[in-house]
């Protein structure tokens, strides 16, 4: 069941902050390498401290994220991770302080793993001229470049052996996921330069991560029990517990695979292990705590102090005089409310003279969620949604006062507020399980349900004039191809009886249904386009039929004829991009057309553009309207000619608390999932201790990445996908590295950088810019150039798009000059893909006997869709069967449109005068499918292998998928983090989830690395070996 996560206790968090604090929350540890100390990552720096506890002392010192330290072997140097260029790059230190040396110039994300055992290179992972990742080294002394492999598939956390072998981890999801267990876990891998050849060492399904090595061996933080999350469709797997063996502990691996559980944990597991090079020391962190032991003894918790001094100042002062929105205007027009900055605004609309004319009031001082939604009837006070009470709930805000009281008394989230016609009821919407259509008296009273609604959707409502009918619109579920396509319809509820009426019931996409302001019409809106509803029937003879509006002299009463009336509809114009507000002097209407604000008359005749686009609020009185653009405050006259519009400046002076504003956006981030993650039973997990857990480790967060991190780590707890977190908005402008179309020969010691492979499609594949393998690039644009960070640094950064001029030595000796618009690593990428899924068709073509075909879906969106619906009707006409290829698909929404295609079947013929016969319908593919499918299938690109096999129109190929399957959205926080929160999930018709359980194969096959880039593809043999069989 949903929780609370008490505010008390969180925003006490950074309170506990001070001179010479304990550590909590130590991150990336690295022991040095005779285990007598020990760097960690804290308030986005490097420290160092004895490894027996003590205090630590801050190695690097910027304002931007510094993380991921690395001891060389002599441990007189730290390497470490810095985005102070906007992407990271490896830096080096001295292990005592000092000024860091920038190592990388390449603009992909290169974060140091590991020091090669002579102490002269730092190893990690990278991709930088190939299309794959690759282990590379970079000398720390020369900058020189060594590839010591590609991959495939995702390559993390290269560890240097004392034999000059190198572990490694391959595969893996995020290290957030400690308890993922599937085909995509990461395995422990190692490569030995000395014979070219790669040896499995552990693959079981769990991950293996932080892995190790030192003198007394490997280790790793890994499992050996399965752990239950995603519940059977309409049951629950209620809390689930942790064993010993469920829980990421550290275990020592040995050379044949076998592993032995050095910690005994339950529950709370370990991360960022390290062990120190000469074998004797472990250490990890767990809950925030650091641990230190011997390999086979216990572990001891160590203290560590720091001095911590802010990297930014915490309290940024700012002058507002833009950024307003959710603006309203009092009853009298006197006074404009707005939100900036989450707090709740006034400044009024004439303006007094002097320099000070403009100031605005703060009404509202809450480091969280304010939001004004509209002004009392009596005008002294607002309605405001906050969340200073856990959910976002409805307030009240004395202007005068400032005084904040709640009026929606439940747990939920509320939305869409609304002063009721008579004024006596605020109105409003409440989302979850009591959601519905809630009212409170306007002079204090408890909130009754008007309308039940249960569910997360917005509800678009609006009260008749006398407040007798609500008319809003409801989802036909089932009525959509997909279920976030249903249609909907028009409902009108006569809240005397309760009865509902649906009064369009052409089960379209209809929204922002608004009663006229006589109350003889509903105004909607559809595709685009404005209905008028009459709610009698008339006479299309007659002169009421022409819609002329006069003005009701009392109290409208509105009566409505529901027989037929969904037959009774009009439309009146086009071009409506938002909800209409009727004005009730004149019964016009006002709305956002395509460039701006327009007004029409009662029968949407006349339509003209009264000012900018924006959001807009039409006054009480119908005399003047008030919009926001481009986050100003503008009014405009309506009753003087032409339409004035004045604008309203606003000076705020703002202070904004940095370290507040974390703490509200990490409640908001848990509260979010609290009312919206799709599993109420949080994967057995129990999310309110999740909370008071992570909210210990607020402290050392002091970069808005350190932020994303742990709350991907507190997330990452529930084992869900698509929960993904990432840092808000800031730091440095990065550079962009420019390809050169080809690939690098690693060999090659210099002068000049040798020319290893020319993909077809490259810019230097084609004859005016033709350079071949085996030819060496002896300078770029005039500049001397060799497999050095310099080539970046120096030529190819910022260079993408523009011509470049390469001095290239033939395989003859000479020398010449070629010039050609260099291109992005991405291009490269998208060329030598493209290339291998032609060559792939081509192989499948030829073995067959021109049988068969071979079809790639890259990725499941309209892009893809489109290009696969070319491929299939242009390569698979006359075939015998098909292979459909979704491995390294990263996943969308259109696998059941695909399914929709390839499940047509002929059931007409057609024969036009002395022409052959065709077939009806023509796009009918009724041929055997193999789907091939691997670990790098994702998401939608699982369960499209999934729905093949149960519709039986596939068999699947390749490997087991990841069980990364679930919808999700996204939404910001107050501190500018970006988070996925999945909302919906999907489940086989037998019930079992796909979430954490990939899809099977019926024909399992592998594909090596060595078998990948030697142009061979097992898996894709597999699939013709299978469908020429039938």
């Amino acid at each position: 069941m949903r929780g609370r996560l008490p505010l008390l206790a969180l925003f006490s968090a950074f309170a506990t902050v001070s001179l010479a604090d304990t550590i909590v929350g130590a991150r990336w540890l690295a022991l040095s390498p005779d285990g007598s100390k020990i760097a960690f990552s804290y308030q986005g720096d490097v420290w160092v401290a004895p490894s027996s506890g003590g205090k630590a002392i801050p190695i690097t010192d910027n304002v931007e994220m510094d993380d991921r330290p690395v001891w060389s072997p002599d441990g007189k140097q730290i390497a470490f991770a810095s985005d102070r260029y906007g992407n990271n790059d490896v830096f080096v230190v001295d292990s005592d302080g000092g000024r860091p040396k920038r190592i990388t110039y390449n603009t992909g994300s290169d974060i140091p793993s590991s020091w090669t055992a002579d102490g002269k290179s730092i190893l990690m992972m990278r991709r930088l001229d190939d299309a794959y990742r690759g282990i590379y080294s970079v000398d720390v002394d020369s900058g020189s470049i060594h590839e010591f492999f590609l991959d495939q598939m995702p390559i993390e956390d290269p560890q240097g052996m004392a034999d000059g072998r190198i572990l490694y981890g391959r595969l893996g999801f995020p290290w957030e996921r400690p308890r993922y267990q599937g085909s995509d876990a990461q395995q422990m891998w190692i490569f030995d330069p000395k014979t070219d050849k790669r040896i499995q060492v552990r693959n079981n399904g769990y991950q293996h991560l932080w892995p190790q090595t030192s003198a007394s061996g490997m280790y790793a933080v890994t499992m050996t029990d399965p752990v239950a999350s995603s519940s059977p469709l309409g049951k629950s797997i209620g809390r689930v517990t942790f064993t010993v063996g469920g829980t990421p502990n550290v275990y020592k691996i040995d050379a044949n695979g076998s592993a032995k559980r050095l910690t005994n944990y339950s529950g709370d597991g370990t991360r960022f292990l390290t062990a120190s090079r000469d074998g004797n020391t472990l250490a990890f962190e767990r809950n925030g705590d650091v641990y230190v032991m011997k390999p086979g003894a216990e572990p001891h918790m160590i203290e560590m102090t720091a001095n911590v001094d802010d990297k930014v100042i915490t309290e940024e002062h700012m002058v507002l005089t833009d950024g307003a929105r959710g603006a309203t205007l009092s009853p009298d027009g006197s006074t404009i409310l707005f939100n900036n900055m989450s707090e709740v605004w006034s400044v009024p609309v004439k303006k007094g003279e002097g320099p000070n004319k403009d100031d605005a009031t703060q009404l509202t001082d809450w480091a969280g969620i304010d939001d004004v939604q509209v002004f009392s009837p009596d005008g002294k006070s607002a309605y405001i949604i906050s969340d200073r009470d856990d959910s976002e709930r409805l307030y009240k805000l004395d202007l005068a006062t400032k005084k904040v009281t709640m009026v929606s008394t439940q747990d939920a989230q509320v939305d869409n507020v609304k002063i009721s016609p008579d004024k006596k009821y605020v109105v409003y919407q409440q989302y979850g399980a009591n959601g519905g259509i809630y009212r409170a008296p306007v002079d204090g009273g408890a909130p009754e349900m008007i309308v039940s609604r249960p569910g997360r959707s917005d509800l678009e409502y609006s009260f008749s004039p006398d407040g007798r009918y609500i008319a809003y619109v409801e989802t036909l579920q089932g009525s959509g191809f997909y279920y976030w396509d249903a249609g909907n319809n028009v409902f009108v509820v006569d809240l005397t009886d309760g009865k509902k009426h649906n009064v369009t019931q052409t089960n379209q996409s209809h929204s922002s249904p608004v009663w006229s302001a006589d109350g003889k019409y509903l105004y909607f809106r559809r595709d685009g386009n404005l209905f008028a509803l009459p709610l009698q029937p008339e006479s299309y003879s007659s002169p009421e039929s022409k819609m002329k509006y006069t003005k009701p002299t009392g109290m409208v009463k509105v009566t409505i004829d529901f027989d037929d009336i969904e037959t009774r509809e009009r439309q009146i114009t086009t071009g409506v991009n938002s909800t209409i507000q009727v004005n009730p002097e004149d019964g016009t209407f006002f709305y956002v057309g395509g460039d701006g604000i327009y007004r029409a008359d009662y029968n949407g005749e006349n339509a003209k553009r009264i000012t900018g686009p924006g959001g807009f609020e039409l006054s009480e009185d119908g005399k003047s309207l008030l919009s926001i653009q481009g986050g100003k405050l503008f009014v405009t006259n309506l009753k003087a000619n032409g339409f004035p519009t004045q604008g309203v400046d606003f000076r705020g002076e703002y202070t904004r608390d940095l370290k507040k504003t974390r703490e509200a956006a990490f409640h908001q981030f848990w509260r979010g999932f609290n009312n919206g993650f799709y599993d109420p039973n949080f994967h057995g997990r129990d999310w309110v201790a999740l909370g008071k857990k992570y909210e210990r480790l607020l402290p050392s967060v002091g970069t808005r990445n350190e932020m994303a991190t742990l709350l991907f780590m507190l997330v990452g707890e529930l084992e869900s996908s698509h929960s993904e977190v990432s840092p808000g908005p800031g730091g440095n402008k990065s550079q962009s590295s420019a390809h050169l179309g080809f690939s690098w020969d690693y060999s090659y010691s210099g002068p000049g950088i040798k020319v290893k492979d020319v993909p077809k499609r490259s810019p230097v594949s084609y004859e005016k810019s033709l350079i071949k393998p085996g030819e060496i690039v002896l300078q770029i644009n005039g500049k001397d150039v060799s497999t050095n960070e310099a080539v970046f640094r120096d030529v190819l950064n910022d260079q993408a798009g523009r011509d470049v001029t390469l001095t290239v030595k033939g395989t003859d000796g000479k020398t010449r000059d070629v010039t050609y618009e260099a291109i992005s690593p991405g291009q490269y990428a998208g060329i030598v893909g493209r290339n291998r899924l032609e060559a792939n068709r081509k192989y499948v073509e030829s073995k067959s006997g021109g049988n068969l075909t071979y079809v790639h879906i890259a990725g499941m969106d309209a892009r893809n869709l489109q290009l696969f619906q070319q491929q299939i009707w242009q390569y698979a006409p006359g075939k015998k069967g098909v292979i459909i290829d979704v491995r390294g698909n990263g996943g969308g929404n259109t696998a059941d449109q695909i399914i929709d295609i390839l499940e047509r079947r002929q059931n007409m013929n057609y024969v036009p005068r002395d022409e052959a016969a065709m077939r009806g319908p023509g796009t009918v593919l009724d041929v055997p499918i193999i789907v091939m499918m691997d670990e790098s299938s994702y998401s939608n690109a699982e369960m499209f292998p999934e729905a093949m096999r149960a519709r039986k129109l596939a068999k699947l190929v390749g490997h087991r998928t990841p069980g990364y399957v679930i919808y999700t959205g996204g939404f910001r926080l107050v501190d500018g983090t970006n988070a996925r929160m999945p909302g919906t999930g999907v489940w086989r018709v037998d019930g079992s989830s796909m979430e954490d359980n990939g899809v099977k194969p019926d024909y399992e096959a592998d594909l090596t690395p060595e078998e990948f880039f030697t142009g061979q593809d097992p898996q894709l043999d597999k699939a013709i070996q299978v469908l020429s069989k039938g």
